[in-house]
């Protein structure tokens, strides 16, 4: 059978939130490449600018079965298969190890990495049948190293890293290769203006790390979405950057297995092995916010 051309990408609605921007701007460039692009969310409203441009649009929940069921037959119904899973629906928590409630954890983990598993795993018979396929998973420059205070987020993107390397492995022999995407911190993508912002209750705002989230707040400030960014800012990543990357990622006849987008992405595993762990330490306290 002729391998599946379409493509499934998660996380596409154009609302706020680190996955939003990146999804709607692949989708574009998948969609305008003369792709099959099936773009979903949670939300279908919130891909109404998606729809309008011509690019089909599904309601697809990630931590919901029957959704991640409907989309994946409704793509096999129209094509045989799904030729590309893009997965790219993800948030950030934002909280302390020791504060941060388990609920809190396991919803995190359940979008982040479950949901993802899940989706994976009803995709990979289609691929196997077909002889091809691609799994593109949405990792992060913080799935090389972690900072305080979004360490559960970090840790779902650590998690994408050894689940895209085994899976890689696994695979390979059915024809099907997959790609991580390790962006640069994001224009845009996490930019809170306020301790509020952060999503978390009182509790998580008081005590010894009160003065730490006031600084988090404003050393985000770097990163706002602006025609001229400052400071930090200037080696952060644009949207439009990430999704040409994911747009090659998904069609290059043999591509990497890590993209690594943006100067920090690419520098900081070396420093890291040419420094050793403690100097990275330091590098580390030096640079982000430290309670």
């Amino acid at each position: 059978m002729t391998p599946s051309r379409a493509i499934l990408l998660t996380g596409a609605s154009s609302g706020t939130g680190l996955s939003s921007g990146t999804g709607r701007a692949a989708a574009l460039r998948l969609h305008r490449a003369g792709l099959p692009v099936y773009a979903t969310a949670r939300n279908v409203e919130a891909l109404e600018e998606l729809a309008a441009e011509g690019v089909t649009t599904m309601r697809l929940d990630v931590t919901d079965e029957k959704s991640m069921i409907e989309a994946v037959e409704r793509i096999t119904a129209e094509h045989g298969a799904v030729g590309t899973l893009i997965n790219n629906a993800a948030y950030s928590l934002n909280g302390t190890i020791g504060e941060t409630p388990m609920e809190e954890v396991r919803r995190q983990f359940e979008t982040n990495v479950f949901g993802l598993s899940r989706l994976t795993q009803l995709v990979l018979p289609g691929m196997r049948e077909q002889g091809a396929g691609r799994i593109v998973l949405m990792s992060s420059i913080f799935g090389q190293f972690a900072t305080p205070g979004r360490g559960y987020y970090q840790a779902t993107k650590h998690a994408l890293e050894a689940i895209g390397d085994s899976l890689r492995h696994e695979v390979a022999g059915a024809g099907i290769k997959v790609v991580l995407i390790e962006p640069s911190p994001i224009l845009g993508g996490f930019v809170p203006t306020s301790v509020a912002d952060l999503g978390m209750t009182e509790e998580q705002n008081a005590g010894v790390y009160r003065d730490f989230w006031e600084y988090f707040v404003d050393w985000h400030e770097a990163y706002r979405d602006t025609p001229r960014p400052s400071g930090r800012g200037r080696i952060a990543v644009r949207a439009d950057a990430v999704a040409k990357v994911i747009e090659r990622a998904a069609t290059a006849p043999n591509p990497r297995i890590r993209y690594r987008i943006g100067m920090p992405s690419r520098l900081l595993p070396r420093m890291r092995l040419t420094m050793g762990d403690r100097f990275f330490e330091r590098f580390v306290r030096l640079f982000f916010p430290i309670p």
